[in-house]
């Protein structure tokens, strides 16, 4: 890829963010995105992913927040958005999913994955039919 189909890329890449944002009416100066990813010019079926840095915690919790109402528009329903998880947060996730399926094998019902201030745990789902 030459310079200047990067400089391109991210000039688009910024120009569909700041689309995004717009219609989820998220407010942000500063985008800087990043393609994650090897480059292959060979297989373009498959879009790589892009990393946004934000300027602060609060504009990422609210695209977050927000991003769940991209699936019900046309041009973003292929859109994922999530948070960037360091080596040690995918791998506590990963223990409190092998937790939930060992006690699901052991016969517990009704547990789910419950993220309790960010934090990923098994807990028993409520029973809301009116006891």
């Amino acid at each position: 890829m030459d310079s200047g189909s990067k400089t391109e890329q991210i000039s688009e890449d910024t120009s569909a963010i700041k689309e995004m944002f717009s219609t989820l009416n998220i407010k942000v100066d500063t985008i800087s995105p990043i393609r994650l990813g090897k480059y292959d010019p060979t297989s373009s079926a498959r879009r790589r992913p892009v990393r946004i840095r934000l300027p602060h915690t609060d504009a990422v919790a609210d695209v977050i927040r927000l991003g769940g109402k991209l699936k019900s528009i046309d041009k973003f329903k292929l859109v994922s958005l999530s948070r960037d998880r360091t080596p040690a947060q995918i791998g506590y996730y990963k223990r409190i999913k092998q937790q939930l399926t060992d006690r699901t094998l052991a016969g517990e019902t009704g547990l789910s994955i419950k993220y309790i201030h960010g934090v990923p745990k098994v807990v028993q789902a409520r029973n809301y039919s009116g006891n």
